[in-house]
């Protein structure tokens, strides 16, 4: 678009570019109005519409593209990492041109998804990032879709003997990656940043994290996943010959994420734990915690949580077996005496 320019006549006008033609020739349009500000107006107008014109004739694909590229370096490493692996499931229908997207459609994607069993949360993420870049794109009806309704099953936290065993089996980086998650409740992330400057006496600072960018692979991060991930972990005397010691700039465990998982994955599966997940040593961290009676926010603040966090309730405190039937043969063992005590008083 051209500045705006006056006229002889008083009025002002603005060229806005319109298209090429099959003869590779530029075509314009004019606008004119009384006023400079009008006229700026009338043209923005004009682009904005012509921009949405030929938005609706791209397709799923090129939508989906635009919006994550808008967002890169926006948005953290690991959300655009998300989004591009939720953009592979969106490909089946990536040639449809987004002004033919209609209820219908999506339902029988959200259908098929479904119908292929994953899992209800990753099908909501998938639909997520596929309506936020048909809004983007300037598709602004509203879709009547339903998305399939999460699970809710009862589990137990993993019990200590088997922490243990996967402990006494593993090499020394991985024991000391399953110590901080089970003992002090680190994300994987925050375990492969951790450095030897970031110990001081008996403490060590989490602060940093160890993210998937989609160009570059694994990189370290000064800011950590939450402002509450920012914290200080205190270690025990065993924990601190184990890590031993080194330059500060060293990592000290030295494994990606995706090496504690694929490491952690071999180690369980070797001992018969393959329904045990490297997340679920947080798991035991809040549910042992909860076991022990330690007041809930400091929980919250020594594993990374907010205060009064529902998700730390909800989705990590959970039952320990052992734990519940200790407690439940003491309930037993009660009823039991006073029902003899009142046997013998009949």
């Amino acid at each position: 678009m051209e500045k705006a320019r006056k006229l002889p006549s008083g009025n002002w006008r603005i060229k806005v570019y319109s298209y090429k033609d099959s003869q590779g020739k530029e075509h314009y349009e004019s606008f004119t109005a009384p006023t400079k500000q009008q006229v700026q107006m009338m043209a923005a107008q004009f682009i904005n519409s012509a921009e949405r014109a030929r938005a609706s004739d791209i397709t799923v694909s090129e939508a989906i593209k635009n919006y994550i590229s808008s967002n890169d370096g926006v948005l953290s490493p690991s959300t655009i990492n998300g989004y591009i692996k939720d953009a592979r499931r969106i490909e089946v229908i990536g040639h449809v041109k987004i002004r033919k997207i209609n209820s219908k459609t999506l339902q029988s994607f959200i259908t098929e998804l479904s119908d292929k069993g994953l899992a209800p949360k990753t099908v909501k993420n998938t639909y997520g990032l596929l309506r936020s870049s048909l809004t983007f794109s300037g598709v602004k009806e509203q879709f009547s879709i339903h998305l399939p309704k999460e699970k809710k099953v009862r589990s137990n936290a993993p019990e200590n003997e088997q922490i243990e065993a996967l402990y006494n089996a593993a090499s020394n980086k991985m024991k000391i990656a399953i110590s901080m998650a089970a003992h002090h409740s680190l994300r994987r992330g925050e375990i492969s940043a951790l450095k030897y400057g970031d110990i001081k006496g008996n403490t060590i600072y989490v602060h940093a994290d160890m993210v998937q960018d989609h160009k570059k692979g694994w990189i370290y991060k000064e800011i950590p996943k939450t402002e509450t991930s920012n914290r200080i972990v205190y270690l025990s005397q065993s924990e601190l010959e184990l890590i031993g010691e080194g330059n500060p700039d060293d990592y000290i465990v030295g494994l990606t994420p995706g090496s504690i998982g694929t490491n952690f994955y071999n180690l369980k599966h070797s001992l018969g734990l393959g329904h045990i997940r490297f997340h679920d040593l947080r798991v035991f961290f809040a549910s042992f915690a909860a076991a022990m009676s330690i007041p809930e926010i400091v929980t919250a603040h020594h594993g990374g949580w907010k205060e009064g966090s529902k998700v730390l309730r909800d989705h990590y405190r959970k039952p320990i077996a052992s734990i519940d039937e200790g407690y439940a043969n003491k309930l037993n063992d009660y009823f039991e005496n006073r029902t003899q005590n009142r046997t013998r008083e009949m």
